[in-house]
């Protein structure tokens, strides 16, 4: 997909920390400076690529930036638009007309919790056809449009707190609860998940706290096409079920660093992304790579991150060096830093 001198100019020595699609030939890549120097925050850069017309160096939308660190992107629909917002709440937009770095969501809203800490932005993902900020402390910001977001909690339908959750104040509850992740069926039936076994469910008035068996830390959620809601842990655990009901349907023992985290239906079954590449649950209710039930899988260097387009027809998937696009039955290789060192 790319040349050398594109690659050059906007690739080399950066690797892919997050990826978004909005179609088969486009797509907007998150990438972070390789450095050794600790000390001060590496370059983010947001590409965008629009693979159906030539791609030089001279028409690559662009932004970067010193100042981000650790984004996620996600793609909207209504705007059509990619969205990249950083653990600070900082944010990029990029749509058919403009590329822009935006005002951080807490110059617009307060981010801070009633302790006086700040809420860390986990993530950004598009959830019933809405894009929404997730935090801690059960936060969640749903985008309204250019420098507009809206907490929930101050619209009156955020989750609740713990019972004791003003009585602690200096109890670690960015740890304890959530949020990391959020998923939805749709407006009226929506779940998010982080901390300690932290999972709810939103039914477009009231937040119910869900029974999941365990209180390990909680990655990603997945309201999936079989109608079952799939939750994975900090070492990729899985269970799956929905309301009151649920059941560990794979287990696991990834590492820190290796766990999932992004999780999507797509195509008739599970697949979780993870630094060390995609898994799926295999027959023994193991959580396993997917290279190890399937031929012809990219190797974990260019797939790990994975985004759904809105029509639901394609994956991209992007690991550190490069990435993929998969139909459902074939892989394409999009670009790989080996194709040019």
């Amino acid at each position: 997909m790319l040349s050398k001198d594109v690659w050059k100019k906007y690739f080399d020595g950066f690797t892919v920390h997050d990826c978004a699609i909005f179609r088969r030939d486009g797509y907007c890549f998150v990438l972070v400076e390789e450095q050794s120097d600790r000390r001060t925050l590496p370059t983010t850069r947001f590409v965008t690529v629009i693979a159906d017309r030539p791609i030089t160096t001279a028409n690559v939308p662009f932004g970067k930036t010193d100042n981000f660190a650790f984004s996620s992107i996600a793609c909207g629909i209504t705007p059509a638009e990619y969205l990249a917002v950083d653990l600070t709440s900082k944010v990029y937009s990029a749509n058919a007309k403009s590329n822009q770095f935006e005002t951080p969501i807490e110059d617009l809203i307060s981010l801070k919790t009633p302790h006086d800490t700040m809420v860390t932005i986990r993530k950004v993902v598009r959830a019933a056809g809405r894009v929404y900020a997730v935090g801690n402390n059960r936060r969640l910001y749903r985008r309204d449009g250019v420098n507009h977001w809206v907490d929930l909690h101050g619209e009156g339908i955020g989750a609740p707190m713990p019972a004791d959750y003003a009585a602690k104040p200096n109890a670690d509850w960015g740890h304890e609860i959530g949020f990391k992740d959020l998923s939805a069926f749709s407006g009226t039936d929506v779940y998010a998940c982080g901390g300690k076994g932290d999972l709810w469910r939103f039914d477009g008035k009231t937040w119910h706290q869900c029974p999941l068996p365990t209180i390990a830390q909680l990655e990603t959620v997945c309201c999936a096409g079989d109608g079952k809601v799939y939750v994975t842990d900090l070492h990729g655990n899985v269970w799956a079920g929905r309301e009151e009901r649920w059941t560990q349907v794979a287990s696991s023992e990834l590492g820190w660093g290796s766990q999932p985290v992004d999780a999507f239906w797509f195509k008739g079954r599970m697949l979780f992304g993870a630094q060390e590449g995609l898994y799926v649950i295999d027959g023994d209710k193991e959580l396993v790579p997917l290279s190890e039930i399937e031929d012809g899988v990219p190797s974990s260097m260019v797939t790990g991150r994975i985004d759904i387009s809105p029509d639901g027809n394609y994956l991209l998937t992007a690991g550190p060096y490069g990435a993929c696009l998969y139909d459902g039955e074939r892989w394409t290789r999009l670009f790989s830093a080996f194709d040019f060192r």
